[in-house]
């Protein structure tokens, strides 16, 4: 789970072009097989080491730094919009940065890229009420069949953030199906045995741009122990 890729920028959520470039070269040299989520879902067998790319929010720098490095690699990525901010700025930032346009959206290259629903409004949907989650998801997907926008039928959390209580997530699950959403992404920094057993809390590995290379490795080596 990458955010931001930015040349004169390194923080928790930005990695720099040349962290990104080290770890597509160690997944590649370690036999990793870039996936997109089309092919990990449609796939009964996946290869071994099958890795999904994501990056979170749209930002401009995903075209920008990012895309050039997935080109040379031959990687896939998926990319999780928040709609509303399409063309704008990240406003829950501390520093705003820019988010892709629709016209950029439509435009990215679709052998390096795929899209994903972020939600409309980037709220934590732990602490919304149902009717919001469903009001903000069908704006989410409107806004892709507005702008004439492919997407997955993945859905990634924004924060992360689901309802604490079961009772609470099984209805949120119940209305991300609803709306034809398949497959859900959280952060959980472990392993997702295949077949998935649960479809809406899909693990990712944190990637932060303070981490070393020997951090990064670990990560990926030892999941469940980051």
């Amino acid at each position: 789970m990458y955010h931001k890729v930015e040349t004169r920028q390194q923080d928790f959520l930005t990695v720099t072009p040349g962290q990104l470039e080290e770890h597509l070269n160690y997944l590649q040299k370690e036999g990793f097989t870039f996936v997109s989520i089309a092919q990990y879902f449609s796939h009964r067998v996946l290869p071994k080491k099958a890795v999904l790319l994501t990056f979170d929010d749209a930002y401009l720098s995903t075209l920008g730094n990012a895309y050039p490095l997935l080109k040379q690699y031959d990687a896939r990525a998926t990319v999780f919009v928040p709609t509303a901010y399409a063309g704008k700025t990240s406003l829950w930032d501390i520093k705003s940065e820019p988010i892709l346009s629709a016209e950029q959206l439509r435009n990215l290259d679709s052998t390096v890229f795929e899209l994903g629903l972020h939600s409309h409004t980037h709220r934590h949907y732990g602490t919304v009420s149902n009717e919001f989650i469903q009001e903000d998801l069908q704006k989410n997907i409107q806004f892709f069949e507005d702008n004439h926008l492919l997407y997955s039928s993945a859905f990634a959390y924004p924060y992360g953030g689901r309802p604490k209580k079961r009772a609470d997530r099984i209805k949120m699950q119940r209305i991300l199906s609803r709306y034809g959403i398949k497959y859900a992404f959280r952060i959980g920094n472990g392993i997702n045995r295949w077949p998935l057993s649960r479809p809406f809390e899909i693990q990712r590995i944190d990637i932060r741009g303070t981490d070393s290379l020997e951090e990064f490795t670990h990560k990926i080596k030892y999941p469940n122990k980051v």
